[in-house]
């Protein structure tokens, strides 16, 4: 397997941020191996290759509302902390910390942890103005 540098690591979670905050499934699809999972510890349901996946991009997180992202990593590897706009709070508030497992330059796993109490472990604030 060829390694990718730091430099396409950033453009690859550049590429998954951009694309969920614009809404852009085929964007994101292309970002992905046909056999991507994603995963949403604690719950127990996840969704196993492209179009499971492609599936539930469209139908949840796509139709959720206005996202943003800031990088971070986990364990060595990728990650970004989603933030989901909320009108009562004027802002984009934590949602999940999305760890991107790639393989190559493509996004073969997203784990997402919910909760905005992951934030605080990667010096990430509660919510973005």
């Amino acid at each position: 397997m060829r390694e990718i540098g730091d430099a396409r690591v950033r453009e690859i979670v550049a590429g998954f941020s951009a694309a969920m905050e614009r809404g852009d499934a085929d964007a994101l699809v292309a970002l992905l191996t046909e056999d991507v999972t994603w995963s949403m510890p604690p719950l127990a349901h996840w969704y196993h290759g492209l179009e499971a996946v492609t599936d539930h991009i469209v139908r949840v997180p796509l139709t959720c509302g206005s996202w943003r992202h800031l990088p971070t990593g986990a364990n060595g590897q990728p990650a970004v902390g989603s933030y989901l706009r909320n009108d009562q709070a004027g802002a984009h508030v934590a949602w999940s910390i999305n760890v991107l497992t790639l393989r190559g330059e493509h996004i073969a796993e997203i784990t997402s942890f919910l909760g905005a109490d992951h934030f605080p472990r990667f010096g990430l604030p509660a919510a973005l103005p």
